[in-house]
């Protein structure tokens, strides 16, 4: 074998066994980190609109009786993120950022960047909510007030029990599905785009949810 091409194998050779003993590494690096966190709050409500600001991740809203907002927040890794590969995410560094001011009440984590939330929020059935979602799932239920959700891409579920004076629904690329007492209401199709909207004056409150791509399911149940 010719000494030139015979060194070239051998190198090649060489650089394909560094780079799979460096991502053996990342991998028992990955695996012998911290997989989850779990970060939670009990508060007093004064009558603030709730919002949550998430990335990635779940969340669901639950109303209760009770005059307080308590959360629970799952933590881990988002392993979709390819770039996650060259470092582990610390979650030593995500906490709860809670920001109360008079009108309103922020929620959100610390650090946003490669991590996947989980959210459970019980709070106040007056409480009005405003969900700012970029990838994931979101459900409210039981609200008895105004609920805004913008969420880029992914599922919105609402089940609520009072009549709304307004509804606008809206997915980009996806569908609208609502049901009033067991029966389906016909939504407006256009291409791969639906909606819903209309306005009841014996209603309270506005229930506004827009998605980029996904799907919206509205339940009204007496």
């Amino acid at each position: 074998m010719n000494k030139l091409i015979k060194k070239l194998l051998t190198a090649t050779l060489s650089s394909v066994m560094v780079v799979s003993a460096a991502f053996s590494s990342l991998a028992v690096t990955a695996a012998s980190a911290d997989t989850t966190k779990t970060l939670t709050q009990t508060f007093a409500y004064t009558g603030q609109e709730v919002l949550l600001d998430m990335d990635i991740g779940s969340a669901k809203f639950i109303a209760t009786d009770e005059q307080e907002i308590r959360i629970e927040v799952l933590v881990t890794p988002n392993e979709s993120n390819w770039f996650s590969l060259w470092g582990s995410t610390d979650l030593d560094d995500v906490e709860l950022d809670i920001n109360e001011a008079a009108k309103e009440i922020e929620l959100k984590v610390t650090e946003q960047d490669d991590v996947k939330q989980e959210w459970v929020v019980y709070l106040p059935r007056q409480a009005a909510v405003n969900l700012n979602v970029g990838i994931g799932q979101v459900e409210v239920s039981n609200m008895e007030n105004s609920i805004d959700i913008d969420l880029g891409v992914g599922h919105a579920e609402i089940n609520h029990e009072i009549l709304y004076s307004s509804m606008s629904l809206e997915s980009g690329v996806g569908e609208v599905s609502v049901n009033s007492q067991g029966q389906s209401v016909e939504v407006n199709r256009n291409f791969v785009m639906q909606s819903y909207h209309t306005e009841d004056q014996t209603g309270f409150g506005q229930l506004n949810v827009n998605v980029g791509v996904g799907q919206i399911d509205v339940h009204h149940k007496l």
